[in-house]
């Protein structure tokens, strides 16, 4: 398997790592909400809307830019 190869490998798992970990924190906040929710006797509602949702993105695409300007050939 050539360097390449592996280093598009590498990439994915540990991408596929950081996302299980962010949804399973997405999750667990969730759960917290939901019974801190029925606790109080409320319904669930989610608070994020198109705003947090462009910050997101906005920094995912920063983070990948940041990826690829550190292995840049010098």
């Amino acid at each position: 398997m050539s360097s390449r190869n592996k280093l598009i490998v590498v990439g994915g798992l540990i991408g596929a790592a950081i996302g299980a970990t962010a949804a399973w924190a997405y999750t667990q906040n969730q759960d917290y909400k939901r019974l801190e929710s029925n606790r109080m006797g409320g319904a669930l509602r989610l608070q994020a809307g198109a705003p947090e949702y462009v910050k997101i993105g906005m920094s995912v695409l920063t983070l990948v830019r940041q990826v690829v300007d550190l292995f840049k050939p010098v």
